[in-house]
C-alpha cells in the first residue's frame, strides 16, 4: 500500500473514531452526572455571591455605611454601582422602616418574618436567597437573584435561573414530585433549594464535543471518498469516481433525512422546521445548507477533474453530433435556472426568516446563513457551466456555430416568453451564459476584472428581480391573510381562550366562595383583580372587559354601573351567536372590525345556583398600530402578523366606519372596487398599493402599503453586488491559502513569498483601481463611523430633551391640578380614574409617589400587579430627589427584568406652600426601540448608500485607470512591435506632458537603437560567417585529408603494377564515397541552416506532426515511442510544418542515437495545454549529457558525437522560436535526457 491509500485508510479510521466518541460520549454521560456537574457550577456561582455578602457584613465599616445609604447618596450609589450588577440588593429597615433599597424589583412583605442567616424566600416576581443581619435599630436585608418568575413572559421576562448562577440556562428549581433533583446549600451547609435538569436541555459543553466530533468524523469519510474518487478519476475512470461521490453524499443525505439522526442528536435551531420546512428534502434550514454543500463538493470535484471527462468518440467527429450535444447542455443549464428558481421561490415563500435585506443592521445569523446557502447555489451554476463549456471544448463545433445555435435558441424562447408571458429573468440568465462562453470559448479563461464584474452584476440583477418578486409575492399572501382574518367573525386564539376562561371561572373556589356570602367578602376580597388575574394567561388581555356581578334573584350585587341582567338576556335573543366549544359565551352578531363577546356564567355553590357572573369583553377597535410596552406582551400569545407598516380603512355600506395608519383615506368607497371573499390588488399615484378584501358584499377592509421606491431597488441590486464579490473574494483567498500552505515548517515562509511574487505580478492599472476603491472606501467609512457616534449622540441628546420638556410640561400642569383640588387626592377608584385621564390628556404613562417612594397612583397598573416590579420608586432617582433635593431626574438605563432599558424622567410636586408633596415619574417604555429604529434606520440608509457609492467607485475606478494607463498601454504595444533590424515608426503624441517628455526619449531611443542594431548586425553576421566559414573549412578539411593519401597510395599501386591493385581500387572507392557523402552532408546541414529565417507559418494540428515523425523512426530496432496525449482536444499552433517536422525528427534521432546499448530505447512524448499554451515533453531513457557541456548543445557545430555536424538542436532551437515558442532541457546521466517545448496556442 503507497503513501496516498494510508493517508485514505487514516482517513477512514479518523472518521470512525470521531463518530464511535460522539456516541460513545453521548451514551456515557448520564443524565444524573449533568445534573451534579450543572449543580455544582451554580453551587459554586452561589457561594460565591454568599460570600460577597459576608464580607460586607464581617467589614464594620460597610455595614456603618449601610445604615446611612438614605442620608448618604455617595454610598447608596456606590452600592448599586458595585453588587446589582452582580444579582445582589439590599434592603435597609430602621426600625421595621424601608429606609434604603437599592433595586424596585422585590420587596418582602415582612421583614421580621425572615430569620436570621441566609434562607430561601419565594416572592410575587420570583425566588430569592435572602441573608438577614440585625445592627442594632438597623436591618439590613440581602436579596440574591436565584429564579425569576412573572405571571407574563416574553422575550424581555422569563422564568429561568438567574444567569448569575446558571449560565447555561440549564437547570430549573425542582417541586416536591420531582425525583431527580439535587440539594443546593447555604455557604454553611444549610439546605436552600433544590434544582432540576430542564426539558430538553441539550447537555451543553458535551453537545458542543458531541457536535464537533460528528462533524470531524463525517468531514474525514468525506475526504476518505473523495480521496478514493480522485484516484478512479487520475486513473482514467472519472465518470466511476463522480459517481462514487455522488453515491456516498446520496446515502448520508437520504439516511439523514429519512431518519433524522443529526437533529434527533442535537436540538439545534437551524434544524427547526418552524423556520422553514418545504419537503421531503427540504424540511429545514439546516438540510438545506448541508444539501447546497453536498452539491458544492461534488461540483467542485467534477470541476477539477473535468479534463479528465471524455465524450464518445462518434460525438467529437460528428458536427451534427456535436451541435445535439451543445443543445442538450443548454436545455439542462436553463432547466437548472428554473430548477433554481422555483427552490428559492418556496425558501422565501415556506419560511419565517427574516429576508429584509433593506434592514441589514437587523439580519441575525440565520439570515445570513440564507444568504451563504444563496451564494453557495451561484457557485454551483457558474461551475457547472464552465464544466459544461470545457466538454464541449472536445466537440468539432466552432465558436460560430456554437453562438449562431445560442441565439436561435434564446430567439426561439423569446417568442415563447412574448407569448405567454414576459420576464426578464431569462434575458439576464442569458447574458451570463454569453459572457462565461466568451471568457472560455473566446478568451481562454483568462482572468478579468471587467468579465467579473459583468458575472457578478449579472448575478446581483437576477437575484435582486426574483428577491423583490418573492417578497412582493409573500407580502401579498400576507395582507390577505391579515384581512381574512380582520373579516373573519372568530378568532380560533380567542374562542380556545374563551372556553379556558370559561372552565376557570365555573370551578373557581374563590368566586364560588364570594357568590355565597357576598356581603361579607365584599370589603375584602376583590373579585375583578381576580378575574384579571385568570383572563392574564390568555389571549384575552388585548380585550377590555366590564364584570356584573348578580344575586340568585338577578340583582346586581355591587357595581358603580348598573346594567340589568336583563340586557344580555335580550342581546342572546336579539340574534347574538353562540361561541363554539361554549356553554354560556355569546358573540355579537353586528360587529365589524372588532370583535364583542359576553358571557353570562352561572355559579353553582353545592349544586345550586348562587348567583350570576357577566363578563363583557371587546377588543379594541381598529388600533392595530398601538400597543402596550413591550414588557407586557405576552410571548405564548404574541401574533405573528405585524401591522406597524400597514393602514387599514373599514367601509360599512361604503361609508368609512374608522381608519388607522398613515394613509389617508376617503369618507366613501369610491376608489376601492372588490368581490366578496377575494383580495384584490389596487395601485395609486401616492406611492401606495392597496388589498381590497370583502367578507361581505356590504362590507370592506382595505389594507395599504407603501410601494417598494426605485431607491430600496437599486439598494437590493447593489447589496448582493457587494455580497457575491465578498464571497468570491472569499472563497478565492481559502483555496489560495490551500494550495499554498503545505505541511513543511517553512508553510509561513512560502505563502509571504507567495504573496511578495504575486503582489509583483500585479499590473500597474491594478493597482491603481485597487489604490482609488482602497482611499474612497477608507474615506468613506471614517466618514461613517464619524457620523454614526455623532448621530447616535444627537439621537439621545434629542430623546434627553424630548423627555425633560415632557416631564416638565407634566410637572407644571399636575402641579396645577393639585393647587385647583388642595392637594394629592386619596388613593380610589375615581382618584385613579383621574388619574388616567390626565395621563391620557399628556399622552404618557406616568407614576406618582409619595415622598417616602411608595406608588400611589399609575396609569400603567399591570406592571405592578403582575408582579412584574414592585411598588417603589427607583433608588436613583429617589436618591436624587429626596436626598440630593434635585428639581428633576433622568435615568436613562432602567432596567426591568434581565434586558428590557428604557428611560425614566422624575420629578418632586410641590403644593402651593413649595413644599414637596409627591414624587411623579414618566416612564419611557419606547425610548430604547425608538433610538434603536432610529440607529437602525440611520445605519441601514448609510449601507445601502455606501453600497450604492462603492458599485459607482468600483466602475469609476475602472474607467480612470483606463483612462490613465492607456498611454502605457499604447507604449506598451508600440514597444512590442519594435524589432532590431527592422525600421520601427515613432510614436506620435500630441501632449507635451510626462508621456510626451517618455515618447519623446523612446522615440530617439530607437532611432539609435535602430542605427546600432544595423551595425551589430552587419558585425554579428560577418562574425558568424566568419567563424562558420572556419567550422566547416575544417570539416571539409578532415575527409580531404585521406581523400588526398588513398589517390596518391592508389597511384602508386598503379604505378607499380601491384597485383593487389583491384582489392585496394575497390577499398579507397568505397572509402571515397564515403568521404564525399559526408562532405554533401555538411553541405546540406549548412544549407538548411542558412535557410531558416525563410519561416512560413501557418496554422497546424500539432499532434498530427508529432505522429508522422515516429512514423518515421517505427522500425527502428530496439526503440519504442510513445505519444501521451493530456490536452484532450487537438491543439493547434502557428509554425512551419517542414520546420516542426524536422525539429521532433532530429529530438527523436538524437534520443535514439543516445540510447545505452544494455537497455531498450524507450522515448516518451507527452502533450498537456492550458488556456494559452501547449508543453511537449519529450523523454529518453539514454546516456544522458554531461553536465559541463550541457550549456554548449545548442550552440552550432557543437556535438558529442564522433559523427555529426552540430546543426541539428540549433536548427530546433531556431524553428521553435519562429513558431513563438521555448525549448528547455533536463538531463542526468545514465537516466536520461528530456526536452521541453513549448507553443502559444493559435
Amino acid at each position: 500500500m503507497g503513501i496516498r491509500g494510508k493517508i485514505r485508510f487514516l482517513l477512514l479510521i479518523l472518521g470512525a473514531c470521531c463518530i464511535v466518541t460522539a456516541l460513545s460520549l453521548r451514551h456515557s454521560i448520564t443524565k444524573k452526572e449533568l445534573l451534579s456537574y450543572e449543580a455544582h457550577q451554580l453551587q459554586k456561582n452561589l457561594d460565591a455571591k454568599e460570600q460577597i455578602v459576608y464580607n460586607f457584613l464581617s467589614d464594620p465599616k460597610q455595614v456603618e455605611n449601610a445604615k446611612s445609604y438614605h442620608l448618604n447618596e455617595n454610598f447608596g450609589l456606590s452600592f448599586i454601582k458595585a453588587y446589582r450588577g452582580q444579582g445582589i440588593n439590599i434592603l435597609v429597615y430602621q426600625d421595621d422602616e424601608l429606609k434604603f433599597w437599592s433595586s424596585f424589583r422585590a420587596f418582602p412583605s415582612n421583614p421580621e418574618n425572615i430569620k436570621e442567616g441566609s434562607s430561601f424566600v419565594v416572592l410575587r416576581n420570583g425566588s430569592y436567597e435572602v441573608i438577614k443581619k440585625k445592627a442594632g435599630s438597623y436591618t439590613l436585608v440581602f436579596l440574591i437573584d436565584v429564579k425569576s418568575q412573572f405571571d407574563i413572559q416574553n422575550q424581555y421576562l422569563e422564568n429561568t435561573i438567574s444567569k448569575h448562577l446558571c449560565p447555561a440556562n440549564s437547570l430549573s428549581l425542582a417541586s416536591y414530585p420531582d425525583r431527580d433533583v439535587y440539594g443546593i446549600r447555604t455557604i454553611k451547609g444549610e439546605p436552600l433549594f433544590e434544582v432540576k435538569l430542564k426539558q430538553g436541555y441539550s447537555r451543553g459543553i458535551y453537545a458542543t464535543i458531541e457536535v464537533w466530533l460528528w462533524i470531524i468524523g463525517l468531514f474525514s469519510f468525506c475526504l476518505f471518498f473523495n480521496s478514493l474518487s480522485a484516484w478512479l478519476a487520475k486513473g482514467g475512470r472519472p465518470v466511476a469516481g463522480t459517481l462514487l461521490l455522488i453515491v456516498f453524499f446520496l446515502a448520508i443525505r437520504i439516511t439523514d433525512l429519512e431518519y433524522g439522526w443529526f437533529n434527533h442528536q442535537f436540538n439545534l435551531q437551524i434544524f427547526s422546521p418552524t423556520i422553514f420546512g418545504e419537503s421531503f428534502f427540504l424540511p429545514s434550514l439546516g438540510d438545506f445548507l448541508l444539501n447546497v454543500i453536498a452539491i458544492t463538493w461534488v461540483v467542485l470535484f467534477m470541476y477539477t477533474y473535468s479534463d479528465k471527462y471524455r465524450a464518445p468518440e462518434w460525438i467529437k467527429s460528428s458536427k451534427a453530433g456535436g451541435l445535439v450535444f451543445h443543445l442538450l447542455l443548454l436545455i439542462v443549464f436553463s432547466g437548472l435556472a428554473f430548477l433554481f428558481d422555483q427552490v428559492f421561490f418556496g425558501f422565501i415563500k415556506n419560511s419565517k426568516i427574516n429576508f429584509n435585506i433593506t434592514n441589514i443592521i437587523n439580519l441575525g445569523w440565520i439570515s445570513w446563513v440564507s444568504i451563504i446557502i444563496l451564494c453557495l447555489a451561484w457557485f454551483n451554476m457558474y461551475l457547472i457551466g464552465n464544466i459544461f463549456m470545457q466538454q464541449t471544448l472536445q466537440l468539432n463545433v466552432n465558436n460560430r456555430e456554437r453562438l449562431i445555435l445560442f441565439l436561435a435558441a434564446f430567439f426561439v424562447y423569446l417568442l415563447y416568453r412574448i407569448a405567454t408571458g414576459f420576464s426578464i429573468f431569462f434575458i439576464a440568465y442569458a447574458l451570463f451564459i454569453f459572457i462565461m462562453a466568451w471568457n472560455i470559448y473566446i478568451r481562454n479563461k483568462k482572468f478579468s476584472i471587467g468579465i467579473f464584474a459583468a458575472l457578478f452584476f449579472c448575478l446581483a440583477f437576477i437575484t435582486s428581480i426574483k428577491y423583490l418578486r418573492f417578497t412582493d409575492f409573500k407580502e401579498k399572501e400576507k395582507r390577505y391573510n391579515i384581512a381574512q382574518k380582520l373579516g373573519s367573525t372568530d378568532d380560533p386564539k380567542v374562542i380556545s381562550s374563551i372556553e379556558s376562561l370559561e372552565k376557570a371561572v365555573s370551578t373557581d373556589a374563590f368566586i364560588a366562595e364570594y357568590f355565597k356570602q357576598p356581603a361579607i367578602l365584599e370589603s375584602t376580597f376583590d373579585l375583578h383583580k381576580h378575574v384579571n388575574k385568570i383572563l392574564l394567561g390568555g389571549y384575552l388581555t388585548q380585550f377590555e372587559y366590564n364584570l356584573y356581578e348578580f344575586n340568585d334573584s338577578d340583582s346586581i350585587i355591587s357595581n358603580e354601573k348598573s346594567v340589568a341582567l336583563s340586557y344580555y338576556k335580550d342581546l342572546v335573543k336579539s340574534g347574538s351567536v353562540k361561541v363554539p366549544e361554549s356553554n354560556f359565551f355569546y358573540r355579537l352578531n353586528y360587529t365589524f372590525g372588532y370583535q364583542n363577546y359576553f358571557g353570562i356564567i352561572p355559579i353553582f355553590v353545592d349544586n345550586r345556583i348562587r348567583g350570576t357572573l357577566v363578563i363583557d369583553l371587546k377588543s379594541p377597535q381598529y388600533n392595530y398600530n398601538s400597543q402596550l410596552p413591550e414588557i407586557l406582551a405576552d410571548g405564548k400569545i404574541k401574533s405573528e402578523d405585524d401591522y406597524s407598516n400597514y393602514s387599514f380603512a373599514f367601509y360599512n355600506s361604503g361609508k368609512l366606519i374608522n381608519q388607522s395608519g398613515k394613509f389617508t383615506y376617503k369618507l366613501a368607497s369610491t376608489d376601492f372596487k372588490g368581490s366578496v371573499g377575494k383580495g384584490e390588488i389596487v395601485s395609486d399615484t401616492l406611492n401606495y398599493t392597496h388589498l381590497v378584501y370583502m367578507p361581505a358584499s356590504n362590507k370592506m377592509i382595505v389594507i395599504s402599503k407603501e410601494k417598494v421606491s426605485y431607491v430600496t431597488r437599486l439598494a437590493t441590486l447593489s447589496f448582493f453586488f457587494l455580497v457575491f464579490i465578498i464571497f468570491s473574494i472569499t472563497l478565492y483567498a481559502l483555496i489560495w491559502l490551500l494550495k499554498n500552505i503545505d505541511e513543511s515548517w517553512g508553510s509561513w515562509f512560502n505563502i509571504n513569498r507567495s504573496l511578495m511574487i504575486n503582489a509583483n505580478k500585479i499590473l500597474y492599472k491594478t493597482r491603481i483601481q485597487f489604490s482609488i476603491v482602497l482611499s474612497v472606501v477608507a474615506t468613506l467609512l471614517i466618514v461613517g463611523w464619524t457620523t454614526y457616534f455623532y448621530i447616535r449622540e444627537e439621537y439621545r441628546k434629542q430623546q434627553e430633551n424630548f423627555i425633560k420638556e415632557k416631564i416638565r410640561k407634566v410637572q407644571m400642569s399636575y402641579e396645577k391640578q393639585i393647587f385647583s383640588t388642595g392637594g394629592i387626592p386619596e388613593v380610589s377608584d375615581q382618584a385613579n380614574a383621574d388619574f388616567n385621564q390626565f395621563a391620557n390628556i399628556n399622552a404618557t404613562y406616568l407614576n406618582l409617589f409619595d415622598v417616602n417612594g411608595d406608588l400611589r397612583f399609575t396609569s400603567l397598573p399591570k406592571l405592578y400587579d403582575y408582579g412584574i416590579i414592585g411598588r417603589k420608586i427607583g433608588p436613583e432617582a429617589y436618591i436624587n430627589l429626596k436626598i440630593q433635593q434635585k428639581s428633576e431626574y433622568i435615568n436613562p438605563t432602567e432596567h426591568i427584568g434581565e434586558n428590557f432599558i428604557y428611560a425614566s424622567a422624575y420629578a418632586p410636586i410641590k403644593n402651593s406652600l413649595n413644599k414637596t408633596v409627591a414624587y411623579i415619574g414618566l416612564p419611557y417604555y419606547a425610548n430604547e426601540a425608538d433610538y434603536q429604529s432610529k440607529i437602525g434606520l440611520f445605519i441601514n440608509t448609510l449601507i445601502n448608500i455606501y453600497a450604492l457609492v462603492f458599485v459607482a467607485i468600483g466602475i469609476l475606478a475602472v474607467f480612470l485607470a483606463n483612462q490613465i494607463t492607456s498611454p502605457l498601454t499604447f507604449i506598451q504595444d508600440s514597444i512590442r512591435k519594435t524589432k532590431l533590424g527592422q525600421k520601427n515608426q515613432p510614436i506620435q503624441w500630441s501632449r507635451h506632458d510626462e508621456i510626451g517628455s517618455l515618447i519623446k526619449e523612446y522615440n530617439k531611443m530607437i532611432s539609435a537603437l535602430e542605427e546600432s542594431a544595423a551595425k551589430l548586425a552587419r558585425s554579428e553576421r560577418e562574425s558568424a560567417w566568419r567563424e562558420m566559414a572556419k567550422q566547416v573549412a575544417h570539416e571539409i578539411k578532415n575527409p580531404l585529408t585521406p581523400l588526398k593519401l588513398g589517390v596518391q597510395l592508389l597511384e602508386k599501386s598503379w604505378r607499380e603494377k601491384d597485383p593487389n591493385f583491384e582489392k585496394k581500387f575497390e577499398r579507397f572507392n568505397k572509402s571515397f564515397i564515403e568521404q564525399i557523402d559526408s562532405l554533401s552532408t555538411i553541405a546540406s546541414e549548412f544549407s538548411n541552416f542558412a535557410k531558416m529565417p525563410d519561416t512560413k507559418l501557418e496554422k497546424l494540428q500539432l499532434l498530427p506532426i508529432i505522429e508522422q515523425a515516429r512514423d518515421v523512426f517505427t522500425n527502428a530496432e530496439d526503440a519504442e515511442i510513445y505519444i501521451f496525449n493530456h490536452a484532450g482536444r487537438d491543439v493547434t499552433v502557428l509554425g512551419d510544418k517542414d520546420q516542426l517536422l524536422r525539429t521532433f525528427n532530429n529530438l527523436l534521432k538524437n534520443g535514439i542515437e543516445a540510447g545505452n546499448a544494455n537497455n531498450r530505447c524507450v522515448i516518451k512524448i507527452r502533450i498537456v495545454h492550458n488556456e494559452t499554451h501547449v508543453f511537449i515533453e519529450v523523454e529518453d531513457n539514454g546516456k544522458g549529457i554531461d553536465p559541463y557541456l550541457q550549456d554548449k548543445i545548442f550552440v552550432p557545430n557543437f556535438t558529442t558525437k564522433s559523427s555529426g555536424t552540430g546543426l541539428g538542436l540549433a536548427f530546433v532551437k531556431q524553428a521553435v522560436e519562429n513558431a513563438g515558442g521555448t525549448v528547455d532541457f533536463k538531463s542526468s546521466a545514465d537516466v536520461g535526457t528530456t526536452f521541453y517545448l513549448s507553443f502559444p496556442l493559435s
